[in-house]
Parts: structure tokens; sequence; C-alpha cells
């Protein structure tokens, strides 16, 4: 009896213990409008890791913080977020980061949950991982698609607006139609790697699609190099950088 009685001590000092590392998470969850959702301020996590901020030059003169998330502070969230959230009748919802590759791991990393994104912040459109049909479509809503094959590897370029608008902070994608895109098949068992342009919330969302049947799945956006964001494979690890020598042109 004396064993069982300090196993549970262990267990709830340990769930504490994560509990109040997360706390900004669960005081969000007391705010939420909707109680079956719960809302994970991920740039909050951040904060608490420490994970460093750049001030970064917006349009119009305005600027913003940018965290430098990396492998050490992915694997780390990701270790403590899985014990905070075991609730499969509620809705994750996971606030925008700096970049997509992190959003997809966590999304990952909180499976088998619901998680939805919440893109591009809190009060935006609320983005679930939903199943696009593969093929092709000649009026692909703006978003094209190019995929190479290289051996075990598969690239994909993809971009939902014009490239006259990247530096504008203006989207001409429609979120609302993300859900009609259909996006290239692709051989399973690959280690895929995305580079997106355009919105993140199309990019996690396309990128999901592909995680079920690949070896690993990396994310580059925009001027970026590839982040692994899922892996099945012990020759990746989620955080892992690969020099991005393809252009995309799209």
């Amino acid at each position: 009896m004396k064993v069982k009685v300090g196993f549970l001590f262990i267990l709830f000092v340990a769930a504490m213990t994560v509990l109040s590392t997360f706390s900004l998470a669960q005081k969000d969850i007391k705010n939420a409008d909707d109680p079956n959702k719960i809302i994970i301020d991920v740039s909050s996590i951040g904060k608490k890791m420490g994970v460093p901020e750049d001030t970064i030059p917006f349009v119009d003169g305005k600027t913003f913080q940018l965290q430098r998330w990396n492998k050490e502070y992915i694997l780390k969230a990701i270790e403590e977020l899985k014990p905070c959230f075991k609730q499969p009748e509620k809705t994750c919802l996971l606030t925008e980061v700096p970049a997509p590759w992190i959003t997809l791991a966590l999304i990952q990393a909180l499976q088998p949950l619901n998680v939805h994104y919440l893109y591009p912040a809190p009060g935006g459109t609320d983005l679930g991982m939903i199943e696009f049909k593969r093929g092709e479509q000649a009026q692909n809503y703006g978003a094209l698609f190019e995929v190479r094959e290289d051996g075990e590897n598969v690239y994909i370029n993809l971009t939902t607006d014009k490239p006259s608008t990247m530096t504008t902070g203006e989207h001409t994608f429609d979120i609302k139609d993300l859900p009609k895109v259909i996006i290239p098949d692709i051989p399973s068992g690959k280690n895929v790697f995305i580079h997106g342009k355009g919105m993140y919330g199309a990019m996690v969302c396309i990128a999901w699609n592909y995680a079920k049947d690949c070896k690993s799945l990396s994310m580059a956006a925009h001027e970026t190099d590839y982040v692994c964001a899922i892996s099945f494979t012990k020759e990746r690890e989620v955080g892992d950088v690969t020099k991005r020598t393809r252009e995309n042109n799209l």
C-alpha cells in the first residue's frame, strides 16, 4: 500500500508541475467563449520557455516580435504539452506561431485529439485539419503546386498568393475557399519537403494531409530552410534543419 501511495504522490506532483508550466494556457481555457474549446497560446508558451525574440520591420513602419524557435524549444514544448491536454471531448485551438512547421509539430504532438489552428490569431478563422481531394484542378482558387520526386524524397512547392502581394501583408487567397482546393497526389513512404508561399493557415492544412503516409515531413516558408515537423524515422528528428536548395518560382 505504501508503494501505491508513493507512486500516486509522484504522479500528482508531476501533473501539478506540468500544469503550472502552462498556466497561461489554462487561463485561456477559462476565458474561452466555448467551454468545449481549449485555446493554447503558443506565443505565451514560447515566452515562458525563454524563446528568444527579434524585432522585425513590417509594412507602414510597423514592427512585430518574432520568436526564434529551434529544435531545443520545440522538443521541450512537445514533451510538456502532451500530458497537459487529454480531453478528447474538447477541441484544442492553437494560436498562430512564427513558422508553419511549429504549428504542424504541435498538432502532431497533440494527436489523437481534435486540434484546430486559429489563423491568423485569436479571433481569426478556426481552421480544422480537413481532408483534401487529390488530383488536378485547372482553376484551383489561386493555389498552385509543383511536385518533384528524387529517390526517397518528394519536394512540393506551393503558393496561395500572387508574388506581388508577398511584401504587403495582404492576401489574394480567400481562406474560405481552402476546403475546395485539390492537392496533388504523391507516393507514400517518402520524406516530404514542402516549401510554401502565402498563407500559413493554408500551408499547415495542406501539409497535414501528407502527414499520415510519409516517412517524415519538413516545411519551409518563404525564404527559410526546411525544418522537420513530423517524423516516423530514426533518420530525421523533429526540429532538424535541411538546407533548401530548390527555388519556388510559382
